[in-house]
């Protein structure tokens, strides 16, 4: 339709993923959780971020080699911010 705005929107259903438009290696469907030690428990530090499965697999691999706790599951929630760098984990 001429003169139609459209807006881009990071979806988080893999369904999604079946418009054209979207390429599905894109789609965050992973949630890293990275977990980092303080001086006493009550300092720890817990991290999370959206990924997709490429840079989860990438980032746990470096992260872990590196000495942290790290999980990854499927539960992508809305607000869930993006891997900082996501590039250099794909």
């Amino acid at each position: 339709m001429p003169g139609r705005k459209e807006h881009a929107i990071i979806p988080t259903d893999e369904n999604i993923a079946t418009l054209h438009r979207i390429d599905p290696n894109e789609i965050p469907t992973r949630r890293i959780t990275v977990y980092f030690d303080g001086p006493t428990p009550e300092d720890a530090l817990v991290l999370e971020y959206a990924a997709t499965q490429a840079e989860a697999w990438e980032f746990t691999s470096a992260a872990v080699h590196s000495g942290l706790l790290v999980t990854v599951d499927g539960h992508v929630g809305p607000g869930l911010r993006r891997l900082p760098c996501r590039s250099l984990w794909h």
